[in-house]
């Protein structure tokens, strides 16, 4: 790094008891979802392993406490983006003297092959030439490396490519090759699907089949060489859910590990991991005439009880959600009520009118049903992945359910 000077944001904020607005962890509802997902997916055959996938700090719910609960219900594989990644999950595991598989699922520089060696750590391949690069880095650290081969089937993101006749030869050809590579060790070969969470009827459904005919395309010609990968994965979330046939040895569950959807044509059991909670901080009347926050979005028709709470697109409340419901806590009991006019940086208003809502009040913003989530995706015209990993770092994650 030389003389470069490192921050994290928000690392120097200090952790008081009494929060404004925080992301509550419930861990036995992902054990509660990790147990209906290992059932599912691996009951029927034992050989199959769920690999729980981690990244972005286990989409945004925080990684240690996520790692430490799904260890304690058996999981031994993990998959996480980045090295850095890999080597947290890793002090996790051993902190709780646990042996777990780690995968990267992306690139990581060949100068760190003594790093993916020291913390034990699989190693995704992406193409040959990187692992040219990644082999002499490991020679010249006289280290062995673990490795699983990317194959590039349809999601033409990384991986070796197999889409045509010729570059399914071709990829064969190049896996042999580097199958003698004497400091990379082929432990298991996978793809992605890029559109398994589409209408069963629709394009993706068979654009998915090509990207499994194609997969098993390249296995068919490595093992007609002799070359025999000992594991094999394809499945994301909604691929494991709907497609029994591509499990294979291993199935890679992320989003569904939290409770929310991979897509609009899946149904599960689950429960939501995450509740994103704050507190009324404030209450005005709002008189007739008079808008609310920027832009005057929002303009009050009667007279009507305004409430602020101390969140807003900074925190990863995103300023597209606005009009959608929430759930204030009052003494009288729980109600929807929405969010009026336009969704600040830090804060956000609220019409409480004949709610007898106070200050101090808290308010859920989600998670006491997996819909409520939905909506904001819906309304922010995205998915609930960033939903999820979008929750800023200034929230805290606090955790109930251990």
């Amino acid at each position: 790094m030389g003389t470069e000077r490192i921050y994290k944001l928000y690392s120097s904020l200090t952790e008081l008891e009494q929060r404004k607005t925080w992301a509550e962890i419930d861990l036995s509802a992902l054990r509660s979802n990790y147990l209906l997902l290992r059932d599912t997916f691996c009951a029927s055959d034992t050989n199959t392993r769920l690999i729980a996938v981690v990244k972005a700090e286990a989409y945004g719910h925080g990684a240690p406490e996520c790692v430490r609960t799904l260890l304690s219900e058996g999981c031994d594989f993990f998959a996480v983006s980045c090295i850095d990644e890999a080597v947290a999950v890793r002090g996790v595991c051993d902190g709780e003297s646990k042996k777990a598989d780690i995968l990267i699922l992306g690139y990581t520089h060949p100068s760190l092959a003594s790093q993916l060696a020291r913390f034990n750590i699989i190693q995704t391949l992406l193409s040959e030439d990187y692992a040219v690069k990644l082999n002499a880095a490991a020679h010249d650290a006289n280290v062995s490396l673990r490795t699983h081969v990317a194959l590039d089937t349809g999601m033409n993101r990384i991986g070796f490519v197999a889409h045509t006749a010729d570059e399914i030869a071709a990829t064969v050809a190049a896996i042999s090759r580097v199958h003698r590579f004497s400091n990379l060790l082929i432990e298991g070969m996978f793809t992605h699907f890029a559109r398994a969470d589409e209408a069963p009827d629709g394009e993706g459904n068979w654009r998915t089949d090509q990207q499994s005919e194609r997969y098993h395309a390249v296995r068919c010609g490595l093992e007609t060489r002799g070359i025999q990968i000992p594991f094999h994965h394809a499945c994301n979330s909604a691929a494991s859910v709907r497609r029994a046939a591509d499990r294979m040895d291993g199935v890679r569950v992320g989003i569904l590990l939290f409770g929310a959807r991979p897509s609009d044509y899946i149904e599960l059991p689950l429960k939501p991991v995450m509740k994103l909670k704050t507190v009324i901080s404030h209450l005005h009347k709002l008189q007739p005439g008079e808008a609310v926050s920027y832009g005057g979005t929002y303009t009050a028709e009667t007279e009507r009880l305004i409430a602020t709470m101390p969140i807003g697109y900074a925190d990863g409340f995103l300023r597209a959600y606005s009009g959608s419901f929430v759930t204030v806590h009052t003494q009288d009991g729980p109600c929807a009520v929405p969010i009026v006019g336009r969704i600040c940086m830090d804060q956000c208003m609220i019409d409480v009118t004949d709610t007898g809502a106070r200050p101090g009040d808290v308010v859920t913003l989600f998670g006491n049903d997996p819909k409520e989530l939905y909506a904001y995706a819906d309304r922010a015209a995205t998915i609930d992945y960033e939903c999820l990993c979008l929750i800023s770092s200034r929230v805290t994650r606090c955790y109930v359910g251990e």
